[in-house]
């Protein structure tokens, strides 16, 4: 009996090593496409943000890190870039994120001129409910536009809100958790911007450092 025991256990074993060692091949096979992909919606993003005549620089290339985990949503290094003409300064696109949606990680480029406006605001990824908190997507609804031309004014902090907690901003018919957490994304991302501005206008870029 102890040897078929002993058996049953060292096959349960090596069964528990090869499925484990094949997720993390998979993870690791896999992890270069999806870098790929957001790479890719990056770079859409940034050219929905900003229109090609308003600046004359290589915004993807113009890019450098940050951190700040009370602002920008964790501890991860966020890139910005900057957009220029005739060498000034235009608006910078800051990459952050936030956890407090639904479902996982909502990735966002928040684009804000010069004078603290935004241009725009993109969703870079995020894995929330489908036909619900999907509809932060520019192909699922025009709810993300309604950031557009917003400025963040400490006196009326309470308007970066959704309507249902007395804010200007709406939600979505069962499912007020996304659109909140993305208000307040944003929201953040603009206080971040006003505390750093001209950091931000002068830091050389680095993204392609080792």
């Amino acid at each position: 009996m102890l040897p078929i025991i002993s058996r049953n256990a060292f096959l349960l074993a090596t069964f528990a090593v090869v499925c484990t060692g094949a997720i993390a091949l998979i993870n690791v096979l896999t992890q270069p496409i999806i870098l790929q992909q957001e790479q890719i919606a990056l770079q859409n993003n940034i050219n929905e943000l900003i229109e090609p005549n308003q600046y004359d620089n290589q915004i993807i290339d113009s890019c450098f890190t940050v951190v700040d985990s009370e602002l920008l949503g964790d501890k991860q290094p966020k890139q910005v870039f900057i957009a220029t003409k005739n060498k000034q300064p235009i608006a910078a696109l800051i990459q952050t994120s936030t956890f407090k949606g639904y479902s996982g990680e909502i990735k966002l480029l928040v684009g804000i001129y010069t004078d603290g406006k935004i241009a725009g605001v993109r969703i870079n990824s995020h894995t929330e409910t489908p036909g619900l908190g999907d509809k932060i997507q520019t192909n699922k609804s025009d709810w993300i536009y309604s950031f557009d031309g917003k400025k963040y004014q400490e006196s009326a902090a309470s308007k970066w809100e959704v309507k249902k907690d007395g804010g200007s901003f709406d939600a979505f018919t069962g499912a007020t958790i996304t659109p909140r957490a993305v208000v307040h994304a944003v929201k953040d991302t603009l206080i971040y911007f006003q505390k750093n501005k001209t950091q931000l206008f002068n830091t050389a870029a680095n993204c392609g450092d080792k």
